[in-house]
């Protein structure tokens, strides 16, 4: 009988699946602040930081920081990668000064096009200490975002200052 309720419990147990997240200090070395990535998006390695994709593949964030040397390098690449995706903004981008996590931020939104349509971008700049800059990025249609969005608000929730 407890062999029976053994061989059920693991077999009950390997049906459930955790929503473990991927954890990030950024920047990487020495950092100012953390944030995570929900496990179910599929994540990379770029040249100035990690990307995730969402699970259907619509949305897109990356985490991206530079020293101040290096910071015209990561917008050279940010408008490079613009226009590899077809990226073309529809007006001035809207401004806005809030606090992520307990740090201050610099909201930059764009409506854009790309291939798929209308998609809006956000690109986030918090300042990473020593000289050094952190940029995020999230990119998707407002369809796009609002079928994501439990785990877009749990990104962003996720986002905290190192004291």
């Amino acid at each position: 009988m407890h062999r029976k309720l053994m061989i059920a419990a693991v077999v009950l147990c390997s049906t459930i699946t955790f929503g473990f997240a991927k954890n990030l200090a950024v920047p990487a070395k020495d950092p100012i602040a953390t944030l995570s990535i929900p496990d179910t998006w599929e994540m990379d390695e770029i040249d100035y930081g990690y990307s995730a994709a969402s699970p259907d593949g619509a949305v897109n964030f990356y985490v991206e920081f530079a020293s101040a040397a290096r910071i015209d390098n990561l917008f050279a690449a940010n408008d490079k990668w613009m226009k590899e995706n077809s990226i073309k903004q529809k007006a001035k981008a809207e401004e806005k000064e809030i606090e992520i996590g307990g740090l201050p931020a610099k909201i930059f939104t764009y409506q854009a096009t790309d291939e798929d349509g209308d998609t809006v971008i956000d690109f986030v700049v918090l300042p990473g200490g020593k000289g050094r800059m952190i940029l995020l990025t999230l990119w998707g249609s407002q369809e796009e975002r609002e079928s994501n969005k439990a785990d877009i608000v749990s990104i962003q929730k996720s986002i905290k200052a190192i004291n």
